[in-house]
């Protein structure tokens, strides 16, 4: 749980993370396509906002649920670093109204590439 400061900020008194998986394997170069090892990882979290609302006396909550997928590779021309790339999927919450029109995909996807570089 995350308590912010009171009075500086707007949209959030109280942030709770619920992580409810994690996975992850190391792909070895010869089974994968790329013919690197590649490290995989994924998470699956539940994030609830609470803050105030419009209603004296009612605190306003919003409910999120995501997914983060690493991927990690060596930089075979540089030792001291590694590329990744991090897959963001974003779903509905139940009690979103949309929700039965699709209740497995995800409604957002953010992708970003990695470079990580060791420091001395």
């Amino acid at each position: 749980s995350i308590d912010f400061i009171p009075q500086r900020t707007r949209n959030a008194n109280r942030i709770e993370l619920f992580c409810n998986a994690r996975e992850s394997e190391l792909i070895s170069a010869s089974e994968s396509a790329s013919g690197q090892t590649v490290f995989v990882c994924s998470e699956y979290v539940r994030q609830v906002t609470f803050g105030l609302s419009q209603e004296f006396g009612v605190a306003r909550q919003v409910s999120g649920n995501y997914a983060h997928f690493w991927t990690w590779k060596g930089n075979e021309s540089e030792a001291s670093t590694v590329t990744g790339n991090l897959l963001t999927a974003a779903y509905l919450d139940a009690q979103d109204p949309m929700f039965f029109n699709e209740p497995s995909k995800p409604v957002v996807v953010y992708s970003h590439d990695l470079i990580a570089k060791r420091r001395s």
